[in-house]
């Protein structure tokens, strides 16, 4: 039976599902930019000071709203890994998916991955897919589960360079500082594309040219070979979004 503190649940549940997808709506209509409590709360068919009893701020609504985007993303990526033979040539996949997806639509990228605190990237995230959980990834192996269910890069990234160091490709050392590095290195690429400075096909083609540099300084020697074929497979332009 149904308690009342049931009922109240699905009702907020209920409440905060409209808000998002009336954000949505504009979203796909308008942009970002276009989203504005007052316009959000109309459409939704609440009042402007309703939204606050459920959301942290406009940024926490639009994160919600946004996360939609990433479906192509995540459709795109099982392709990408098809036919990958080891962990650093899967990371690498997901490094040319995730270019080719995030520099076709900059704003939404860096408003997912960039904009909030890791703390708060991870709190809206789980709430995403608690509100809608037909979107969570379940049959994706580790760690590629967790790279789609978890907007923090530097731990979905992580996750991924932990596999290639039990594979031998890094120390824990040069995983680490890859890691930082390349992370600062796309992000900075991202906020050039965003502001128009590169486009998507010059912003791909110099990501993975630089990723590249940086997995032959601190990929391991003995396998530099492999990492040599994987270059020869994803250093080539390939469309998406």
């Amino acid at each position: 039976m149904q308690t009342s503190q049931d009922r109240s649940k699905l009702k907020q549940r209920r409440t905060i599902t409209y808000f998002v997808e009336a954000a949505r709506e504009i979203v796909e209509q308008e942009g970002i930019a276009a989203v504005t409590i007052r316009r959000a709360a109309h459409l939704a068919g609440y009042a402007s000071a309703t939204l606050y009893n459920y959301f942290d701020s406009l940024p926490h609504l639009v994160f919600l709203a946004t996360m939609s985007c990433l479906d192509d993303y995540h459709a795109a990526l099982s392709g990408y890994l098809e036919g990958c033979d080891n962990s650093l040539e899967g990371h690498v996949a997901v490094c040319k998916c995730f270019s080719e997806f995030a520099f076709a639509h900059p704003e939404v990228y860096e408003l997912i991955f960039f904009t909030l605190s890791r703390e708060k990237i991870e709190e809206y995230t789980y709430q995403y897919y608690d509100l809608f959980p037909g979107k969570v990834a379940r049959e994706w192996s580790a760690p590629f589960n967790k790279v789609l269910n978890i907007n923090n890069m530097s731990a979905c990234n992580r996750d991924m360079l932990t596999c290639c160091v039990e594979e031998g490709f890094f120390t824990d050392e040069r995983a680490a500082d890859y890691l930082d590095v390349s992370l600062r290195l796309f992000k900075s690429i991202l906020q050039d594309v965003r502001s128009g400075n590169l486009n998507k096909d010059t912003a791909v083609a110099l990501i993975m040219k630089y990723f590249f540099q940086l997995m032959s300084r601190y990929v391991l020697p003995e396998k530099q070979g492999l990492l040599a074929r994987a270059r020869k497979r994803w250093d080539q332009p390939s469309a998406a979004g």
